[in-house]
């Protein structure tokens, strides 16, 4: 596949994921969503598929619907799971975020998928970068730490 076709792949991925993400939404579009999807492309892991490494940084969508908030936000984490089993472990409450358990919706693969796996170093290191970049820039962003 050629470079213009790669582009036009991952173009598709990204528009299919913001068109599902506005379905759950309920017509209520999530205005951050691009500014999230540059900020964690932003990012690269050194230590990559490197031989012997099996840590990864995820990204859940949550909709929260709270007395003192209420709408989308991202919940940033790490693992030397698979992302999908980590994340129906916070769902059953095993080791879970209470924001995770309560308001996750899914996981955003398209912001972290190119950075897995990684070493565990640096999947600490990034779970707190990506999280405070996110913050910084106005991104509803929860975990982090």
């Amino acid at each position: 596949m050629t470079g213009i076709g790669i582009m036009q792949n991952q173009e598709n991925r990204f528009a299919d994921l913001l068109n599902r993400i506005n379905e759950l939404s309920d017509d209520d579009t999530i205005s951050w969503y691009r500014k999230a999807n540059r900020i964690c492309k932003g990012f690269s892991a050194k230590t990559h598929n490197k031989p012997g490494v099996k840590s990864s940084v995820y990204i859940i969508l949550l909709k929260i619907a709270g007395k003192k908030r209420s709408g989308y936000a991202l919940y940033v984490g790490k693992t030397n799971r698979k992302t999908e089993e980590r994340f129906q472990q916070h769902k059953d409450g095993y080791k879970a975020s209470r924001y995770v358990k309560k308001y996750g919706v899914c996981l955003l693969p398209d912001l972290f998928e190119h950075l897995n796996p990684m070493s565990g170093t640096e999947a600490t290191e990034l779970e707190v970068s990506i999280a405070e970049a996110l913050k910084h820039a106005g991104v509803p962003t929860y975990g982090g730490h």
